[in-house]
């Protein structure tokens, strides 16, 4: 058992320090970053009456991130996502979940997070503290943040930032509580995506 910790912990310092490494060699990052669409998710899921676990995802989401690797705990970050997008894979189910019982999209057509303050634990990780709107209301939102990867990509040869963003929503706290007593109200978010220079219009 010992053992098996110690190489765990030795591997996860292998990796922030290749990263650290990796990442302070990049004196030519940019600071000014923004989401890469093709390659990000926001998904989410619910309990459904005791039953089952449905999972569900919004297909349009703009972001952008001002990241110094001088300075990350002055990193800023803003999201936007479309509340009409809300995809669950069943038809019947978005179009309830658009209406006034729950994103209401025609009067809240987006919801958003921008952050007030950002702590890196390690160079690879970081809780990030900000401001969460939905429903025409802002509530305190804590997402926990993991730098996945900072490097060049093959494929376009521009430098790219993997990550994954986590946290939980009392949606009851932002007035939607349609169906409560079935459908959970405490709501995990998982945001996966890439980052790649933020290009001037």
């Amino acid at each position: 058992m010992a053992t098996s910790l110690l190489a765990g912990t030795a591997k996860t310092l292998l990796i922030t320090s290749a990263l650290a490494a990796t990442t302070l060699a990049s004196a030519a990052l940019p600071t000014q970053w923004q989401l890469d669409d093709s390659h990000t998710r926001v998904g989410f899921e619910v309990e459904h009456l005791g039953f089952s676990t449905t999972m569900g995802r919004f297909d349009r989401v703009d972001g952008s991130l001002n990241y110094n690797i001088k300075a990350p705990d002055k990193t800023q970050m803003q999201f936007t996502i479309e509340t009409d997008s809300i995809n669950t894979a069943w038809d019947a189910r978005d179009k309830h979940l658009r209406t006034d019982d729950f994103f209401d999209v025609e009067k809240y057509p987006t919801m958003t997070f921008e952050s007030t303050n950002v702590n890196f634990i390690n160079p690879q990780q970081a809780k990030v503290m900000g401001d969460f709107t939905l429903l025409g209301k802002t509530m305190p939102l804590t997402l926990d943040v993991t730098l996945k990867k900072i490097a060049t990509s093959p494929v376009t040869k521009e430098p790219v930032i993997g990550f994954r963003a986590t946290g939980n929503i009392d949606r009851a706290a932002y007035g939607m509580t349609t169906f409560a007593d079935g459908i959970t109200t405490n709501v995990p978010i998982q945001i996966d995506g890439e980052l790649i220079e933020k290009k001037a219009k």
